[in-house]
């Protein structure tokens, strides 16, 4: 007599959560892609955010594996896409609006199921993660506003704070205390 596996009744829920987890872990790493080449182009500003929101998502992964766990599933930590190769700052924004508008869109349709699944928290989990990706959204949206009102002066600024906050730091660390 051959053993029947027995359903998770959470099944749809884990699946869902591991979607998320693999798009959350190639967001993340397509940020800190971007990090990387605005920090070495001395765009501090630009480069702070973009570190700030990759940590954001992998606090997301994070939040998202527990619930996995917790549901008595396997976390898969594979990303959802490789990450790509842009370093046009107005291409890097427009892409990071477009991850996180199809974020927001997938993780609207994941809270409406988990909803009909009866899985209240994996729900408001969704809920409450929107409400981040809608704040990454609007930061990166008025990022590129900026680049397309004041152009490469935008640019050039954060630059040129960069290279005074570098000079002040060297000074600093010559200083006798």
């Amino acid at each position: 007599m051959e053993a029947t596996a027995v359903k998770n009744k959470y099944q749809v829920s884990i699946d869902l959560l591991n979607d998320a987890v693999a798009k959350e872990i190639a967001t993340s790493l397509q940020y800190m892609y971007f990090h990387t080449h605005f920090e070495d182009a001395r765009y501090r500003y630009l480069s702070r955010i973009m570190r700030e929101i990759s940590i954001a998502e992998m606090r997301h992964i994070e939040e998202f594996s527990e619930r996995i766990l917790f549901l008595e599933g396997d976390v898969d930590m594979n990303p959802a896409f490789r990450t790509r190769q842009i370093t046009d700052v107005k291409e890097m924004l427009r892409m990071a609006m477009e991850l996180e508008a199809s974020t927001i869109d997938r993780y609207n349709e994941a809270s409406r199921i988990a909803a009909e699944q009866k899985d209240a928290v994996t729900h408001k989990m969704f809920q409450d993660i929107i409400a981040e990706e809608e704040n990454h959204f609007d930061t990166f949206r008025t990022e590129l506003q900026n680049l397309e009102d004041y152009g490469e002066k935008y640019l050039a600024l954060q630059s040129v704070a960069g290279s005074k906050q570098a000079a002040r730091s060297l000074h600093h660390s010559g200083e006798e205390e």
